[in-house]
C-alpha cells in the first residue's frame, strides 16, 4: 500500500529512462532556444505595427513542433504517468487543504482584469488567435516545466528543490525574450521575480489538483487576458503594459497569493523533514 505521506513517483517498471536532472535542463533550454528564439526572428518578420501577424507567426509556427517533440519524449522514455499526474496534496499526510487557496488565488487574478478589458474594441480574429496561441504556451511551458523538469529534479531532490528550483529555471527561461526586445536591466530583474512568483503558483496547481492540465488552463488564461488587454504581439511588450491595479478581485487575489507562496516555502520544507524521517 502507498504511504498516504509520499508523493507517487516513476517506478523502474513504468519508465525506459531514468530522470536526470541535466535532463529536465536540456529540456527547458531546448524549448527556449526553439520555442523562443525562433518564435521572436519568425514574429519580426512581421509588418511594423502589425501585432496580430506577430501573435501568430511567433506562436502558431514553432510552438506545435517544441509541444510535438515534448510530448515524444515523454512517451518514449515512459514519464507520461508522474509528468501527466500525481497524488494532490489533500490526499497526503497532512492534507494542507489550506493550498486549495492558491489555485482559486491564481484563478482570481486574470477573472477580475477580465472585467477591464474593452473586448468591444478587440476583434474577433485577434481574440481567436489569441486565445489558441496561449493554449500552446500554457501547454508546452507546464509541459516541459512543471513536467519533465519538475520529474527530473524530484527524482534526485525534495520538494524544497524541486519548488525553487522549476521557479527559477521558469524565470530565468523568459530572459532571452526580455533581452532581445531590448528591456533595461532592472527591468528584466523585475519581471524575473514576478515570474519566479508565477513558477511558485503553477507548482501548487499541479500539486494541489494532481493533474498537469490544470495548470496548464490557468496559465493560458492568464496569458490570454493579458494579450488581449495589452493588444501587444509579444510576451515582453504584454508584461510591460499597463495593467488596472484598481480592480479590487485581482489586487486582493494577489495580496493572498503572495503571502500563501511564503507560507508553502515553511510547508515544503516541513514536508521534506517528514520525508527524510520516514525514509529513516
Amino acid at each position: 500500500m502507498t504511504d498516504p505521506g509520499t508523493l507517487q513517483r516513476s517506478t523502474s517498471a513504468t519508465r525506459r529512462v531514468a530522470p536526470r536532472v541535466w535532463m529536465g535542463i536540456v529540456a527547458l533550454i531546448g524549448y527556449v532556444l526553439f520555442a523562443a528564439a525562433l518564435g521572436n526572428v519568425l514574429g519580426g518578420l512581421a509588418g511594423e505595427g502589425d501585432d496580430l501577424g506577430e501573435f501568430a507567426l511567433s506562436h502558431l509556427v514553432p510552438l506545435p513542433v517544441a509541444i510535438a517533440v515534448a510530448v515524444v519524449f515523454i512517451r518514449w522514455a515512459g514519464w507520461s504517468g508522474p509528468v501527466w499526474r500525481e497524488t494532490p496534496t489533500f490526499r497526503l499526510t497532512p492534507h494542507r487543504r489550506w493550498l486549495l487557496a492558491i489555485p482559486v488565488c491564481a484563478l482570481l487574478i486574470p477573472l477580475g482584469e477580465a472585467f477591464t478589458v474593452p473586448w468591444a474594441d478587440r476583434a474577433v480574429s485577434f481574440v481567436l488567435v489569441v486565445a489558441l496561441g496561449t493554449l500552446m504556451v500554457g501547454l508546452g511551458e507546464e509541459l516541459v516545466c512543471r513536467g519533465i523538469l519538475l520529474v527530473s529534479l524530484r527524482e534526485r531532490h525534495g520538494e524544497l528543490v524541486t519548488l525553487l528550483g522549476t521557479a527559477a529555471l521558469f524565470a530565468l527561461a523568459h530572459v532571452y525574450s526580455s533581452i532581445w526586445h531590448g528591456l533595461q536591466p532592472a527591468t528584466v530583474a523585475f519581471q524575473v521575480a514576478a515570474l519566479a512568483m508565477s513558477g511558485v503558483t503553477y507548482y501548487w496547481i499541479r500539486r494541489v489538483t494532481g493533474r498537469l492540465w490544470v495548470g496548464v488552463l490557468v496559465h493560458a488564461f492568464t496569458d490570454f487576458v493579458l494579450y488581449v488587454g495589452s493588444e501587444a504581439g509579444n510576451s515582453t511588450e504584454a508584461m510591460g503594459a499597463t495593467v488596472d491595479t484598481g480592480n479590487p478581485v485581482s489586487v486582493t487575489a494577489q495580496v493572498l497569493l503572495a503571502a500563501l507562496a511564503a507560507i508553502s516555502i515553511v510547508s515544503v520544507i516541513r514536508e521534506d523533514r517528514r520525508s527524510r524521517r520516514r525514509a529513516a
